[in-house]
């Protein structure tokens, strides 16, 4: 299990675009839940399997996603 910090940019349906802190390169995570919780701004923890796609942006499937702080 892979853990990225980063802050959303933009949630929908099952999707969110986050950047990543670390790098600060933009991510599509795709879930099995809902992200209507999740605004723009929020710091997220994502676990994923460690498997991201090639794509622009690279595509992860999030295990979890939890916030840790809403600005």
């Amino acid at each position: 299990m892979v853990t990225m910090l980063a802050t959303v940019v933009q949630a929908w349906g099952n999707q969110v675009l986050v950047r990543d802190n670390s790098n600060s390169q933009e991510v599509l995570v795709n879930t099995r839940y809902s992200t209507g919780n999740l605004a723009a701004g929020d710091q997220v923890r994502i676990q994923y399997d460690g498997v991201m796609t090639a794509s622009i942006p690279p595509q992860i499937s999030a295990q979890s996603i939890c916030v840790f702080s809403n600005l």
